[in-house]
């Protein structure tokens, strides 16, 4: 990883529940473990100092192994190696001085308080320490624990550091899996929305020649649109906006007079980027099922909004209720799975009737 993502994933660690129960599960345990070897009398520091060792090393131990300074979720092993040994004994140095200074320690099983001896010195929890400023003699065991800690903070470092390898490498497989799924539903919108045109034309051929050469060309124009347009997963708001123009004017040649257009989509919503092929489903399940199953054709009424980082759109026609009910066609199971993919909720995608008009209401999170 590099620096950046390092201090990253090791906020991300402090921010975890896992890590805060771990410690103090263990903290608990080591405490009670003391309590029943013997008489135990810990103050408020020496309780907690377990806890915030074992925290301390769940948060910082990976950090050595995880810094490789490319886009590497983890180091060789041998270069983790030297930069955790390092790294490791500085931070256990540091933790045993500082709570050699607040007058605690490590806690040594069966120990109890520190207690006065001859010569005006007092033994510690780590090893007998002089009151009088002439420095701090350091019991052994203190060194033996703190070599022990060291070990331990680079197993728990390379352990830790695999883990989130592991869960990096998992959760971008899930993504990966997750893109082609949705390029592989993207793609099948393709042919479904030129069927649709292509269905709506053949009429024209026989009626209209002249109407059906000028849908032909528009019809090109949509297919470019839609080959561009539908590779992407991301893709600016404009973009949709320009595939769903392409769209109806082919339906204007086929419908005439038939279709009546109300729209509200700001251009300054244009620059937002969503994934593609949201809103024409709606236009086109609002046209095929809607304005051009009436004798009289309808009204297509479509309104684009901002409501915080998403983007609502509302897309209602007049005409019948479908006749296999709503929101039942290949273009809007499409769009509902596609949501699904993208971690939607249930009411991204809401139909109902209001009135003489059947609506559709989308939500979608919007990169700005």
């Amino acid at each position: 990883m590099r620096a950046s993502t390092v201090f990253q994933a090791t906020w991300q660690r402090t921010r975890r529940p896992r890590t805060w129960g771990a410690a103090l599960l263990f903290g608990l345990v080591w405490n009670g473990a003391r309590a029943l070897l013997g008489p135990f009398e810990p103050g408020l520091i020496e309780s907690l100092t377990p806890t915030l060792w074992v925290a301390l090393f769940l948060v910082l131990a990976p950090l050595p192994w995880q810094w490789s300074g490319d886009d590497a979720h983890k180091t060789g092993t041998l270069r983790g190696a030297a930069q955790a040994l390092p790294w490791m004994a500085a931070l256990t140095l540091a933790v045993l001085l500082l709570l050699g200074a607040a007058g605690s320690g490590p806690p040594f099983p069966g120990r109890g308080p520190g207690k006065r001896e001859r010569g005006g010195m007092h033994r510690g929890l780590m090893g007998p320490r002089r009151e009088e400023g002439h420095g701090i003699q350091v019991h052994p065991r203190f060194w033996a624990l703190g070599v022990a800690h060291l070990c331990f903070g680079l197993l728990l470092g390379w352990i830790l550091a695999d883990r989130e390898r592991a869960e990096l490498q998992e959760a971008a497989a899930q993504r990966a899996a997750k893109e082609a799924q949705a390029r592989a539903l993207q793609g099948q919108m393709n042919p479904h929305v030129l069927f649709n045109a292509i269905s709506g034309l053949t009429e024209l051929v026989r009626e209209n020649p002249e109407a059906a050469e000028a849908a032909l060309v528009n019809l090109s124009e949509l297919l470019r649109t839609l080959l561009d347009h539908g590779s992407r997963l991301r893709a600016p708001l404009g973009d949709e906006r320009r595939l769903v123009e392409r769209h109806l004017a082919l339906e204007r040649i086929r419908l005439g007079r038939r279709l009546r257009e109300v729209w509200d989509w700001p251009e300054a919503l244009d620059a937002l980027e969503i994934p593609p092929l949201m809103i024409q489903p709606l236009v086109e399940n609002a046209l095929k099922h809607g304005v051009s199953a009436a004798v009289g054709g309808g009204t297509l009424a479509v309104r684009v909004t901002r409501e915080g980082n998403r983007l609502c759109v509302r897309v209602a026609n007049t005409g019948p209720v479908p006749a296999g009910g709503e929101g039942q066609g290949l273009g809007l199971r499409n769009l509902r799975e596609r949501l699904g993919l993208q971690g939607a909720s249930g009411d991204a995608l809401r139909l109902y009737r209001e009135g003489d008009w059947t609506v559709a209401e989308l939500k979608v999170e919007v990169l700005a």
